[in-house]
């Protein structure tokens, strides 16, 4: 174990747990469920799913893939990949659309986090993520008419990833990249492989500790619903019945 993995391992370690197995710290930059959502579903005879199980199984999952696809490794922009396969979460709707992040997972070797700028201290609290440098971008909102050059950049980044990871093997499974970075890993003779219908695969099949996941999450949806739908009357506005599903939604949140 390093040293950064070990000092992250003991102060995860340092807290009681809450009922889905995560560190009982108010002030940890984990999302999860609140109090009032772990009472719910215990009321409703609901488990919590056991969060960092459910993150080892999903990580296992995507190498099975990448084993049995003999692939060297993928690499992820999609954030919904993101919180799949490590449940790394960061601005998610702006990186929807803006790809300032990516995450390397080789098949034998590191799961690396590329963030955003001053953003690594959102990867803390995850034990599967060895290692989080800084993302270069090379979308044009951040990179302008040098697109091509920090496409290259980052292309040679994962170039020796593969070198040092991959045995040998070119092929990389990528979820969606930019057009620059298509060009940029095929200048450095790069295999790009699907790496969508990889991670689809990988979400097949569910354990049931994700479904109990799955359960918790649909309990506290239909829970704001109601909520909404009680606190609901004539002549009542869009803004002011907003609230309520906010507040129902952060309760619940991190369960997914």
């Amino acid at each position: 174990m390093s040293s950064t993995a070990h000092v992250k391992s003991s102060l995860r370690n340092s807290f009681n747990r809450k009922p889905d197995n995560t560190p009982d710290n108010n002030d940890r930059i984990e999302i999860g469920p609140s109090k009032i959502a772990f009472d719910e579903w215990e009321a409703l005879g609901l488990t919590a799913p056991d969060m960092p199980a459910l993150r080892r199984y999903r990580l296992e999952r995507v190498r099975e893939q990448l084993r049995k696809n003999d692939y060297a490794g993928v690499l992820l922009f999609d954030p919904l990949n993101h919180r799949y396969a490590t449940d790394s979460t960061n601005m998610q709707l702006w990186i929807t659309h803006n790809q300032a992040r990516a995450c390397f997972i080789a098949t034998d070797g590191p799961v690396i986090m590329f963030d955003f700028h001053n953003c690594q201290h959102m990867n803390e609290h995850l034990e599967l993520v060895d290692e989080v440098r800084d993302m270069t971008s090379f979308f044009y909102f951040i990179a302008g008419n040098r697109c091509e050059e920090f496409a290259l950049k980052f292309a040679h980044e994962i170039d020796e990833l593969l070198q040092k990871h991959g045995g040998g093997n070119r092929r990389l499974a990528i979820d969606k990249m930019e057009i620059w970075g298509v060009r940029a890993f095929d200048q450095l003779k790069i295999e790009i492989m699907d790496g969508m219908a990889l991670m689809e695969t990988a979400r097949e099949i569910k354990n049931a500790n994700e479904i109990n996941a799955m359960r918790c999450a649909v309990a506290s949806c239909e829970g704001t619903i109601q909520e909404m739908h009680d606190a609901f009357k004539p002549g009542m506005s869009e803004n002011e019945l907003w609230p309520i599903s906010t507040m129902g939604i952060s309760n619940g949140e991190g369960t997914g």
